[in-house]
């Protein structure tokens, strides 16, 4: 046999005894003998199931997935393994041969890699070189079995979270988390609408139905008792913009949450506000208003309530309603006289509300003024006059020692503790 390479060289074999068989054997060689090699440097014997090629795509049974680089052959042509054999240590052996290899799939998975068949109830997966395949694999009632960026598996459904095995409800909000079977007051994460990374809230679950999320808790003395200690004061109400709109103090105590979560969660579903307050007596009372939810801080996270339910004065909230929020550094009351979250000491949806000298004589309001029964109310303005900004404010100082700025809920002036919650109808 006379051979010529691509660079001219010729060579040859020969063998000393060949003979085939007849047409009945399909003519099979049955005989080759020994042979001769005119340039042994010339010749390249390849192993069984190799191919002398310029192929550069040889995969191996560990990686099955990665071609070796052209670049990293030293000759232009060599014996390779190519086509359905990959190579195994010394041999090239049928991809078939390969420890994972995977039936279903038709190939073989490489070192860490799964395989989730078209009906998603079988998962193989390559561990040390070993196929293990679980038989039990199935997606939760909550999932579907899809094939997305190239890989087949069970994906929860929109509204939920994990590997589609087991699913849970990714919570909007408290009540969410609480028609899930989260029963106990307490903070938990929800991730309301734009805040994909959650943000951590307190739900108050175990009382008024449950599933309520919390965004303001505050205590509070009787104006009447400007001096006795506070129970705690731990928390400072009186800050500005930016605290409010991030949210200040401990969750599971006196904090405001922030503005802009607020105005996620309050747009996200029509939302029910409750607010409870309770007196120095120990007396409790509630407000509860429909509908309750604030806009963008581009339009200062103005304030809009529904109707309004419960056993505290209706105008409490009402009257901040479609009013604008404001802080002793952003003032928004659009009452030009008073710059009412410095006079009252605080933060809210303050508005021109009442100004004694512009509805009665000095006279007047130099005996209203200092005598009016809701001390906590009213801020004095010189020696004839005094006003107020609003018909609530929960976000006052804990004790309140100048007038004005307590914290006060309608006629509710002598409150020890408030909250303030959300809930969806």
């Amino acid at each position: 046999m006379d051979f010529e390479n691509v660079a001219g060289e010729t060579y040859y074999v020969t063998y000393d005894e060949f003979r085939i068989s007849d047409e009945w054997g399909h003519y099979h060689i049955s005989s080759l003998g020994t042979f001769v090699i005119s340039d042994e440097l010339k010749i390249e014997w390849c192993l069984a199931n190799e191919i002398f090629s310029n192929a550069t795509c040889e995969r191996t049974c560990d990686d099955p997935d990665t071609c070796i680089s052209a670049t990293s052959r030293p000759e232009t042509e060599q014996c390779v393994c190519v086509g359905d054999y990959l190579r195994q240590e010394e041999q090239c052996i049928p991809l078939n041969q390969c420890n994972c290899f995977d039936d279903e799939k038709g190939s073989v998975l490489g070192e860490g890699t799964f395989y989730i068949n078209s009906r998603c109830t079988r998962n193989s997966t390559c561990r040390n070189n070993q196929l293990i395949i679980d038989q039990s694999y199935q997606c939760s009632d909550d999932a579907t079995c899809d094939e997305r960026n190239d890989v087949r598996k069970c994906y929860c459904n929109d509204g939920y979270e994990g590997d589609g095995v087991t699913c849970q409800v990714i919570p909007k909000d408290c009540y969410e988390l609480y028609v899930s079977g989260t029963l106990s007051d307490g903070v938990y994460t929800i991730y309301p609408d734009g805040w994909p990374s959650g943000i951590q809230v307190y739900c108050e679950m175990e009382s008024n139905g449950g599933g309520w999320t919390v965004s303001n808790a505050n205590k509070a003395l009787d104006c009447y008792l400007l001096h006795n200690r506070r129970s705690s004061a731990s928390v400072d109400f009186y800050l500005g913009w930016l605290d409010y709109k991030n949210g200040f103090g401990n969750k599971n105590q006196d904090h405001w949450l922030g503005n802009k979560y607020i105005h996620s969660l309050s747009n996200q579903k029509t939302y029910e506000l409750r607010i409870d307050v309770r007196d120095s007596a120990s007396s409790s009372y509630y407000a509860v208003y429909l509908t309750f939810s604030i806009n963008n801080e581009a339009d200062k996270y103005r304030l809009s309530v529904g109707s309004h339910s419960g056993n505290t004065d209706y105008y409490a909230l009402s009257g901040s309603n479609n009013k604008q929020f404001s802080t002793k550094d952003q003032d928004n009351d659009g009452w030009s006289s008073y710059d009412c979250a410095e006079r009252h000491r605080g933060a809210w949806w303050f508005y021109d509300y009442y100004h004694c000298r512009k509805y009665n004589s000095a006279s007047y309001c130099r005996s209203y003024c200092p005598s009016h029964s809701q001390c906590c109310y009213y801020f004095p303005d010189g020696s004839d006059n005094c006003a107020i900004c609003a018909y609530s404010h929960l976000n006052g100082d804990y004790d309140g020692t100048t007038r004005g700025t307590n914290m006060f809920y309608g006629y509710g002036c002598s409150l020890q503790y408030t909250d303030m919650k959300i809930r969806p109808v």
